[in-house]
């Protein structure tokens, strides 16, 4: 795609550490009627080589969306900054379920910290932050793909705009 990541590209290490961060993590799909769903994520690691993403969601919450991925591999991720709404989407077409790593536990408990520091750093109190990410999922569920295009979405002129490198 002209402009934005391709699967022959890879995320610059600013935007890999960016959406591994304390921000907001919204997951979406679309079934074969086109009729979408999303989730909020809890998390994501990125490849070492900044070519596949993995996003982790709470499984008891993402049935439809898990099922919507198997079906056809779509997804849409959207990473937004609570306290500067800084905002990116990420959106592949071979997205596959993958096995939950161990340290996935790990990574899902520090993003909900960070993501609850970040929402302190804007005056929200603990027990909102905590109260609305919500406590840490019983099952997780793992979703990898590769970024086919990538768009800076942060409210603003450039909205909408295929991320620079």
């Amino acid at each position: 795609m002209a402009g934005g990541v391709t699967a022959a590209r890879q995320l610059d290490a600013a935007h890999a550490e960016f959406i591994q961060g304390g921000v907001s993590v919204i997951v979406a799909s679309r079934n074969a009627a086109r009729v979408p769903d999303a989730v909020r994520g809890c998390g994501c690691r990125v490849s070492r080589d900044r070519r596949r993403v993995t996003v982790l969601v709470d499984r008891g919450r993402a049935g439809t969306l898990l099922d919507d991925v198997a079906g056809n591999g779509m997804i849409a991720v959207v990473f937004s900054q609570p306290s500067t709404h800084r905002t990116i989407q990420l959106k592949g077409a071979d997205a596959v379920l993958v096995a939950a790593r161990p340290a996935d536990r790990t990574l899902v408990a520090t993003h909900r910290e960070d993501w609850i520091a970040e929402l302190m750093r804007i005056g929200y109190s603990r027990e909102f932050a905590e109260a609305f990410w919500g406590p840490l999922p019983a099952s997780l569920a793992a979703v990898a793909f590769t970024p086919t295009a990538a768009f800076q979405q942060t409210p603003g002129p450039a909205a909408g705009q295929p991320l620079e490198r």
